[in-house]
């Protein structure tokens, strides 16, 4: 079995916020299953079952941003299996504004025609709910089965029937168009000069998962319902 890597030694975005919005810097772009603080190349089939797939489009896609946000609860311990996503009509769009850590976040957001990467991971509810907390009141958890169908996943992997992602409300926009992430290049920091914010349209066969007030709490009522 191949070694796994110890996340803790990875650069924080917190200490170097240049390397946001994700992974798509890592040496090794394969999948990968996060586990209490280790990153371990996923060779073989995962078990996926009772678990909510949610598309990773920006930090949640970092295994030591993962390790940042769950470290020290019972959800580190359950694991996260992580792999490349191909989407159909999305892109990946900077929002319009800067975060207190100093980098800009990303959305994903509806592009015709376009063909995008992204990363996929499947997560129990209580990963699911720790991730909601830290994501704010400005992004929404959306999707269902129209966007399984625009995201394709390595075939040995059960394809779910339902797939979710965070949404901002608003992209950041210049001259009329979004800011989209070049995934092809590193990070760059973004200018938010001459630049401004456009709603970020939900498509219309979409859905909205209730999220409660204050924790952002998702019952296990409404995911069984939607999955």
């Amino acid at each position: 079995m191949s070694q796994p890597s110890h996340v803790a030694t990875w650069p924080s975005l917190a200490e170097v916020p240049s390397l946001y919005p994700d992974a798509r810097n890592r040496d090794n772009r394969g999948p990968f299953l996060y586990r209490a603080g280790k990153a371990w190349p996923l060779r073989s089939h995962a078990d996926t079952t009772q678990r909510i797939a949610v598309l990773a489009v920006g930090s949640n896609a970092y295994p030591r941003q993962l390790s940042d946000k769950l470290a020290g609860t019972p959800a580190d311990l359950q694991g996260i299996p992580t792999v490349p996503a191909i989407l159909r009509d999305l892109d990946v769009a900077y929002c319009p504004l800067r975060s207190a850590r100093g980098y800009v976040p990303v959305t994903l957001a509806s592009r015709p025609g376009a063909v995008s990467l992204s990363w996929l991971q499947w997560l129990t509810l209580d990963q699911l709910n720790i991730i909601s907390a830290t994501e704010g009141s400005r992004y929404a958890l959306v999707g269902g089965s129209s966007l399984a169908t625009a995201t394709v996943i390595p075939a040995r992997l059960r394809r779910p029937a339902m797939v979710f992602a965070w949404w901002f409300d608003s992209v950041l926009s210049r001259h009329g168009s979004p800011v989209w992430l070049d995934v092809y290049r590193p990070p760059v920091d973004v200018d938010l000069a001459d630049s401004e914010a456009s709603t970020n349209v939900l498509p219309r066969e979409w859905i909205e998962v209730p999220r409660a007030p204050g924790d952002h709490a998702i019952s296990k009522e409404i995911m069984s319902e939607l999955c």
